[in-house]
This record gives structure tokens, C-alpha cells and sequence, in this order.
């Protein structure tokens, strides 16, 4: 089953292998709309990829189709020890998300997502090891979402998360790596509730377990017990809607302390490999999304918002950074919606995750990395 499922799903996920993302492996928002807006989503659904933010959302959209594709452009630089690399970006990442209202109070969805993180130096970096350095984590939930109203205007909300991972280690031979590629699948789950708590007011909250991935065995001579699993998460959320204007707020809880491979120190102390063997040394991050929308007419909206985040990386556990170097958890962003006709409407939005350059402290002494990257969506939406 792994290998079948593998080769359908190796296709999509590559696309994503070498997302740079501001949240660990993760973006600020996911959904053009959401995007435009600082991520902040989960009381404020508004298209078919709301079951990333808040399973319980899809319950408010209705019918609908939506897809969408970001380019990532930017530029990464580390120094290790005087060893002086940088990495021009440019990607591609597609989206997806599909609706149903089954009845008047069940709805069915489906929606995918990618993550991910990765560079290529095209050289060694000598500290690491002796071949060139490329590092590619590429992650696609599939999330199949069913909600259910169980009093006007209150939902709650279901998703079943379907993972395929993909992790590629090459030029880290100091620390055990084999320079191999390996693929695993994954499961977990999410489930919310959105609900309008006031006139014009809505609350949303949001649950999401890790997914579990199945062991790496190419890379379980390096990272902890052979598994690199999604966070759990957890978020709450607000909306007002005052006239033509829509406010939105987000909290997010990212908890990568419970992932091992994630949080143990790169001087854990165990073998590696071992489930106290060397890690990446992340500690939790707390993620605040502020969104405001306007409607300027019938047909056209624009939006902005910002995320702020903790830095998931602290100083002295930065040695391994320039292999992961998602470390801009501030980010701004804008977006617009024209609605063509009543049932297509053309989205974009635009993210800049602002520069950010971490520099080792104690054990980690000697390296820095880091960068800025610019993100720009296009996205369209079609109801039924």
C-alpha cells in the first residue's frame, strides 16, 4: 500500500519538496483569501480550503470548488564556520479544496495542503560533511472533512488527515546521514466548531492531532527513532463583521516539543537515531494572525493582514538551521477578490515574510542563516 499510494501522490508532493515557509515547515495562511488576510481564518471561512484552518468551516461555504497556485520567490544565506552559501528560490506550490452541502445542516469536503522546507547549497559545507548540501522535506495532507449544523449558525467539524512525506538528506555525512530518500505515509485528525456568539460576531475553535508518520528507515541512522511527524495544533479565533467591513483574528498554538525529531537538542546526548539522539532543537510557537476585509462594491473586496510568531529556533540550537532555514515568523500580506460573475470570483494575494537572520549562541557559536521570501497566490473559486 505505501509504494501504490506513493506513486500517486509522489507527483503533487514534489511540487512542494522545497517550500520555505515562516511557521517551521509551515505558512502564515493557507487559501488565497486567508492568505490575504495574515492567515487569520478559523472564525471567518470564506472558500473550500477552510478545513486547513477550521474543519468546522466548510459548514458555512456551501458548494463550491476551489484551486489556487503560489509562487515563492527569495533568497536563503547561511555561513557555518566561514563557509559562505546562499540558495535563490523559486517555486511552485498548487491548492486544492472541494465542497459539498449535502443537506441544509451536512456538508462534505475535501482539501490538500502542502508543507515543507529545503535547500541547495550546490556545495559542502565542510562542518556537515564532504558532498554537496540539499535538504528537501515536501508533506501533502489530504483532509476528506465532513461538518454537521447543529443549531442555526453553529457548526461543528470533522477531518480525517491523510499525510505522504518525502525527506531527502544529502552532504551531512559528520552527523550519520547516508545521503538517501525516503517516503512515508501518514495519518491524524482535526476537528473545530465556528459559531456566530453575538450579531455579527463568531467564534471559532480548532483542534488538529499530530499525523503520524511511518518510519524513514533511509534516515533512522540520523533523526530519532526514524519518524517525522506533523505538530499537533490548536487554534481559536474571532470575527466581526461591521457594514462593509470584515475584522479577524487568529491564536495559534504550534506544539513541535512533542515532535522529538523536531525538539531534541542537537547535543541531546543519546545515539542518533535513538529516540534521545540529536534533533533540530525547536520549542513551541505561539502564532497571532490579524486580518481586516473590505467590501468595496458588489464585485470587488481587498484585504491585509500580518502574523506574528515566536521564533521557533532559539540561538543556541542554530547549527542546523542553514539545512532548514524556515525562520521568518513575521509576515505581512494583501489581497484583493473579484467576483466575475455570481458564481466564479478571482482571488490573489500577496505574503512577504519579513528578513530575519538567526545567529548561533553557546553550542551553536559560528553559524547563522537565514532570508527573506516573497509569496504570491492566484486562485479561483466556483460555486454550484
Amino acid at each position: 500500500m505505501k509504494n501504490v499510494l506513493g506513486v500517486i501522490l509522489a507527483g503533487t508532493v514534489m511540487l512542494a519538496a522545497r517550500v520555505e515557509a515562516a511557521n517551521g515547515p509551515q505558512y502564515a495562511g493557507y487559501g488565497v483569501t486567508a492568505m490575504g488576510m495574515g492567515g487569520a481564518s478559523i472564525a471567518n471561512p470564506v472558500d473550500a480550503t477552510a478545513a486547513i484552518n477550521n474543519p468546522a468551516g466548510m459548514g458555512a461555504v456551501g458548494s463550491r470548488v476551489d484551486g489556487n497556485v503560489m509562487a515563492t520567490v527569495g533568497q536563503l544565506r547561511s555561513n557555518v564556520h566561514g563557509a559562505k552559501n546562499s540558495d535563490d528560490i523559486f517555486l511552485l506550490l498548487p491548492g486544492f479544496g472541494a465542497n459539498y452541502q449535502y443537506s441544509p445542516d451536512v456538508t462534505f469536503g475535501l482539501t490538500a495542503a502542502g508543507y515543507g522546507a529545503g535547500v541547495d547549497y550546490g556545495k559542502p559545507i565542510p562542518a556537515f560533511g564532504t558532498s554537496k548540501v540539499k535538504s528537501e522535506l515536501g508533506q501533502l495532507i489530504l483532509s476528506p472533512t465532513a461538518t454537521y449544523q447543529f443549531a442555526p449558525g453553529h457548526y461543528l467539524g470533522f477531518s480525517v488527515k491523510l499525510g505522504y512525506e518525502s525527506l531527502m538528506l544529502h552532504g551531512l555525512e559528520n552527523f550519520g546521514a547516508t545521503n538517501d530518500t525516503d517516503h512515508a505515509l501518514g495519518i491524524g485528525f482535526g476537528v473545530g466548531y465556528l459559531g456566530t456568539i453575538a450579531p455579527n460576531l463568531r467564534l471559532g475553535l480548532t483542534y488538529s492531532s499530530p499525523v503520524w508518520f511511518q518510519k524513514l528507515d533511509a534516515h533512522d541512522d540520523i533523526i530519532p527513532n526514524g519518524q517525522l511527524n506533523a505538530p499537533q495544533q490548536a487554534g481559536a479565533g474571532l470575527a466581526y463583521d461591521w457594514g462593509d467591513w470584515t475584522f479577524a483574528f487568529d491564536y495559534v498554538w504550534l506544539n513541535w516539543a512533542s515532535q522529538k525529531t523536531f525538539n531534541n537538542s542537537l547535543v541531546e546526548g543519546g545515539a542518533p537515531g535513538s529516540s534521545h539522539g540529536p534533533g533540530f532543537g525547536w520549542q513551541n510557537q505561539n502564532v497571532f494572525r490579524f486580518g481586516a476585509n473590505y467590501k468595496v462594491n458588489d464585485r470587488l473586496q481587498v484585504r491585509g493582514g500580518v502574523s506574528l510568531a515566536n521564533h521557533q529556533v532559539p540561538n543556541d540550537e542554530a547549527t542546523l538551521i542553514a539545512i532548514c532555514p524556515c525562520n521568518q515568523p513575521k509576515s505581512v500580506t494583501a489581497g484583493l477578490t473579484y467576483t466575475v460573475s455570481k458564481d466564479l470570483e478571482v482571488s490573489g494575494s500577496y505574503m512577504y515574510d519579513l528578513r530575519h537572520i538567526t545567529k548561533g549562541t553557546g553550542p551553536s557559536e559560528g553559524t547563522e542563516a537565514g532570508g527573506e521570501l516573497h509569496m504570491l497566490a492566484v486562485g479561483f473559486g466556483y460555486k454550484f
